[in-house]
C-alpha cells in the first residue's frame, strides 16, 4: 500500500487529533507545534505520495531488463542555502550502507560544466541538488521504503520529526522536492579501490559540516538525459546495448548506467539518462578528450532519428558518497 510509506496530508486541525493522542507533551510544546503547522501550507495528497510513479512503466517484450534500481529526488533551493542543505543531510539519521541490496549514494550538488546546446527560454529550471541511490534490485529499494530505516530518515517516524523537517525545509527549498526513479540497465562497475574514503559507521558517513562551507567532492557525476519518442525505446536501448565501451580501462571511472524512467509519463520529458561516476572532474574530462570516447560516439549520427529535441547534458559533484564492496 504505497500511501502507508508516504508523507501525510497534514493540517492545523489534523495535527491537533494527533496531539491529543501523543503519551505526555508540554502544554506550551503543543501550542507552539500547533503555531507552527498552521503556518505550514497543507501538503496536497499529489505532492505527498512520493513514491506514486513506483512500478508503473509499461515495458514491450523487446525492452531490457532492469539490473538496478535507481531511487532520486530533485531539490531547488533558495539562493544561498547550498551549504546548510548539506549540513541537513550530513546530520541525518540513517543506515542507508547497512540494508540488504544497497549499492550507491551520493548527494549531488549541480555544477555548470561541458556546455551541450542552449535551453529554450521557456525551459524549466534545473535543480541544484540530487539525492541519488542505487539499489541492486528493486525489492532493495521497496524493502527500505516500507520499513523503519525509511521512517528514521525522514523526521524519525514521530509526528515532532515530521513538523521539524518541514519547518526546516521551508527554509531551505524553493518549493518541494522531486523524486525520480529509473530502472538501472547495462550496468558497468569497476570494484572501489582500496583507498576509497567512503566507509559508513552505522551505515551513514561521518562528515562534519558547519553550514557555512561546501562538502569536499567525494565523486564527479555525468549524466547526458534524452527525450525518445514514443515507439523508439527498443531500438535506443538496443543501440546503447551494442556500442562499444572501453570505460572500465579508464582511469577514476567508477559506474555506468543507462536509466529508463520507471513512470507512465516522465513529468520533465525526460525518459532516458545515462549516468557516469568518476572519481574527480578531471577524470571525467580525461575520458571526453580520448580516443575511448570518440569510438563509442563514432556510430551516433548513422542512426534513424529518435528524440524530441537534442540531449540534455548535466553535471554534478557528489558528496556523502557511500558505496557497497560489490561496488555500484
Amino acid at each position: 500500500d504505497k500511501t502507508n510509506n508516504t508523507l501525510p496530508t497534514m493540517s492545523a486541525a489534523s495535527f491537533s487529533s494527533c496531539i491529543r493522542g501523543a503519551p505526555v507533551i508540554a502544554r506550551r510544546d503543543a501550542r507552539a507545534i500547533r503555531r507552527t503547522v498552521a503556518r505550514i501550507p497543507m501538503v496536497t495528497r499529489a505532492n505527498a505520495d512520493i513514491m506514486s510513479e513506483v512500478g508503473t512503466a509499461v515495458l514491450t517484450d523487446g525492452q531490457l531488463q532492469g539490473e538496478r534500481y535507481v531511487a532520486s529526488n530533485r531539490f531547488r533551493l533558495q539562493a544561498g542555502k547550498g551549504p546548510t542543505f548539506e549540513k541537513r543531510w550530513a546530520e541525518r539519521k540513517s543506515r542507508l550502507a547497512n540494508l540488504d541490496g544497497f549499492r550507491f549514494f551520493t548527494l549531488m550538488r549541480r555544477v555548470e560544466g561541458m556546455g551541450g546546446p542552449p535551453k529554450p527560454a521557456d525551459a524549466d529550471e534545473e535543480y541544484d541538488y540530487v539525492s541519488l541511490t542505487i539499489w541492486e534490485d528493486k525489492s532493495g529499494f521497496d524493502a527500505w521504503r516500507s520499513g523503519e530505516a525509511f521512517k528514521e530518515a525522514h523526521g524519525g517516524g514521530t509526528i515532532f520529526g515530521f513538523v521539524e523537517m518541514l519547518v526546516s525545509s521551508m527554509m531551505v527549498l524553493k518549493g518541494g522536492p522531486k523524486p525520480a526513479f529509473y530502472d538501472g540497465l547495462l550496468p558497468v562497475v569497476k570494484p572501489p579501490p582500496e583507498d576509497t574514503p567512503w566507509k559508513a559507521v552505522g551505515g551513514w558517513r561521518d562528515v562534519k559540516a558547519d553550514g557555512v562551507n561546501p562538502l569536499d567532492t567525494d565523486v564527479y557525476v555525468a549524466m547526458n538525459r534524452f527525450k525518445v519518442l514514443t515507439g523508439k525505446e527498443e531500438a535506443f536501448e538496443q543501440r546503447w546495448a551494442e556500442r562499444e565501451s572501453k570505460l572500465e580501462g579508464m582511469d577514476g571511472f567508477l559506474t555506468f548506467l543507462l536509466l529508463r524512467r520507471d513512470a507512465l509519463k516522465a513529468e520533465d520529458g525526460y525518459n532516458y539518462s545515462t549516468l557516469t561516476v568518476w572519481r574527480s572532474k578531471e577524470d571525467f574530462q580525461a575520458w571526453r578528450e580520448s580516443s575511448a570516447n570518440s569510438a563509442a560516439h563514432s556510430k551516433a549520427g548513422e542512426a534513424e532519428p529518435m528524440f524530441d529535441g537534442p540531449p540534455s547534458p548535466v553535471m554534478y559533484e557528489g558528496v556523502l558518497a557511500l558505496l557497497s564492496e560489490k561496488g555500484a
